[in-house]
């Protein structure tokens, strides 16, 4: 089996109809995973719960309720996010996975991208194999082992996955 591949819970979620927050609330709890003290990211950012960055200081430290609401309130701000740059319909898991790449990225990277300029001008398949492109933390190419980073090409492989639904 492909690292790549989606997880079985994703897979349930989408045969089942679910919603593209649902699918995501899955998906970005795996990709993210939880840390209840405050972290530097590869990216030197501190980050603390499912991937929260903003306000982060170190030395903090959340609840797993602190957690659900930091994701909810973040999951909430990317897909605001995808329905102000996306002109086209997307189906539950192509917003799905564009959303998780704009929770990872942020807005203003997803806004200048070549990724949204296609996808608005009807390219479905080349907006969702820019998604490969994005392999890159801090600077580092994450494609190399030694950068430590590994998980990002799989993230992107899954999102694409999910951007082609």
């Amino acid at each position: 089996m492909s690292m790549a591949r989606l997880s079985k819970a994703v897979l349930g979620l989408i045969a089942a109809g679910a919603t593209s927050a649902t699918i995501a609330t899955q998906f970005l709890g795996e990709k993210e995973g939880v840390a209840l003290s405050a972290y530097q990211d590869g990216a030197s950012v501190w980050t603390i719960c499912h991937g929260h960055t903003e306000g982060v200081r170190p030395g903090q430290t959340a609840t797993p309720a602190n957690c659900a609401d930091f994701l909810a309130t973040d999951m909430a701000e990317a897909f605001d996010a995808l329905d102000r740059m996306v002109k086209v319909p997307l189906s539950e898991p192509a917003r799905t996975g564009l959303a998780s790449w704009i929770y990872n990225v942020g807005e203003p990277a997803a806004r200048k991208s070549t990724l949204i300029r296609k996808l608005n001008a009807g390219d479905r398949t080349g907006a969702c194999n820019e998604l490969l492109r994005w392999v890159y933390s801090g600077g580092k190419d994450c494609r190399i082992p030694s950068n430590n980073c590994g998980g990002i090409p799989i993230r992107r492989e899954q999102e694409r996955t999910l951007c082609l639904l």
